[in-house]
């Protein structure tokens, strides 16, 4: 896949991402679980219990100076362990609280209660909002178009960053995108999920600016880099499949994010005539900033248009390297010589529009999970996770 784990996007001269590196001492995504709920009924993310700060002082807390209350809160907080790691402090999930996570910090703001939920959906209209007219044919996007595409970095180094995967804003907190871009065997030991980059659309300008016929440029405001909060793969995802089944995650947000002009969610099928739809033959977007025809990665946002493949001619392309297709998880478009979405992001949405109230709003019907390498081979399509699929996990693992 283009701009991913072996291709990244080249980043613009660094900026500081607006004073959240100083508010949260630069602090690199979790990796959640699950969502779940502790002793006191309290929503909270499954996490390794040294990420979890009151729960873990608690842990190393004396036996004859902890209360038996809290002594019980830990116990009942106990869900579930991951043997794969080396050290018990890695191995011991526990339920834990925003409030657990950041005991003695300040972390929440007055302007941060005061944003929109994390848990609540924009209605159709209010996102998947088509900005600018389409244009069909030509590569290059317009610069109000798919607001909501977003660039996933990751810290690989030392004062290093790079992005290497995409996705798609959902609402105020939540960034859908592929589990591969949270675990992949490809993917360095020592890289790190850091932040996520909106209302982005030219790399290489900061602010992103367009010029008419008359030679007057108009600027939009500078990109937003936000830290993740967490992150959650689907739990039945696994790295190393060959299928790449369940290829779906969430991305929770450090601060809420605001619409503006250029920054603007896609709708989810939550309508369940949407959400099962096979949408054979249909045309699809996919955008991002990927491998174009001359094997370099794109500054500027470039989308595509692909068809959406019969699932039978799909599951009987790629059974040619023993690769099974489900019509339940998984969606093929594309397929056409030099097009694909090598040059859309990894993890980034395949979308499309349909008629609500006589006005056409744009769904996330797939995320961009794998496809042939070389990319762009004649007959064969690129893999996308069905999202309708995944809508209960999704709405099910979203907090306030």
């Amino acid at each position: 896949m283009a701009c991913n784990l072996s291709e990244p996007c080249e980043e613009k001269p660094s900026r500081p991402l607006f004073n959240v590196k100083e508010k949260y001492q630069q602090r690199i995504a979790l990796l959640a679980y699950q969502v779940c709920t502790n002793p006191h009924l309290e929503k909270g993310i499954c996490i390794q219990i040294k990420d979890c700060a009151f729960l873990y002082n608690l842990l190393n807390t004396s036996s004859t100076n902890i209360s038996a209350d809290n002594l019980k809160l830990l116990q009942g907080s106990h869900c579930g362990n991951d043997n794969t790691q080396d050290s018990p402090s890695k191995q011991i999930l526990v339920c834990c609280p925003e409030r657990y996570r950041f005991a003695g910090n300040n972390r929440t703001s007055n302007s941060m209660k005061s944003s929109p939920a994390g848990n609540v959906l924009p209605a159709p209209g209010e996102c998947g909002k088509i900005l600018t007219n389409r244009i069909y044919g030509g590569n290059v996007t317009q610069i109000d178009e798919f607001p909501w595409m977003a660039l996933i970095q990751y810290k690989t180094g030392p004062d290093r960053f790079g992005f290497y995967c995409g996705g798609g804003l959902i609402n105020s907190r939540y960034v859908l995108t592929a589990g591969h871009c949270l675990k992949h065997p490809d993917m360095p030991s020592t890289w790190e999920l850091y932040a996520v980059r909106l209302g982005e659309w030219d790399l290489s300008h900061d602010p992103d600016c367009t010029e008419d016929t008359r030679g007057r440029k108009e600027c939009i405001d500078s990109y937003k880099d936000i830290l993740v909060d967490y992150a959650l793969a689907h739990p039945s995802y696994q790295a190393g499949s060959k299928e790449q089944f369940h290829d779906i995650a969430l991305l929770r947000l450090a601060e809420s994010v605001s619409p503006t002009s250029y920054i603007i969610p896609i709708c989810l099928p939550i309508a369940e005539n949407i959400r099962s739809k096979l949408f054979t033959s249909e045309v699809m977007d996919v955008a991002g900033w990927g491998i174009t025809e001359t094997g370099n990665t794109s500054p500027v946002k470039l989308k595509i248009l692909v068809n959406v493949w019969n699932v039978t001619r799909c599951q009987s392309t790629y059974r040619t390297f023993q690769m099974n297709i489900s019509s339940e998880y998984q969606l093929c478009a594309g397929g056409e010589d030099g097009i694909d979405t090598c040059r859309g992001d990894s993890g980034g949405p395949l979308m499309v529009t349909e008629s609500i109230n006589k006005r056409h709003i744009y769904y996330v019907a797939g995320v961009v999970s794998y496809g042939p390498r070389p990319c762009g081979l004649e007959g064969w399509p690129g893999v996308y996770t069905r999202v309708g699929t995944y809508v209960n996990w999704i709405l099910s693992n979203l907090l306030a």
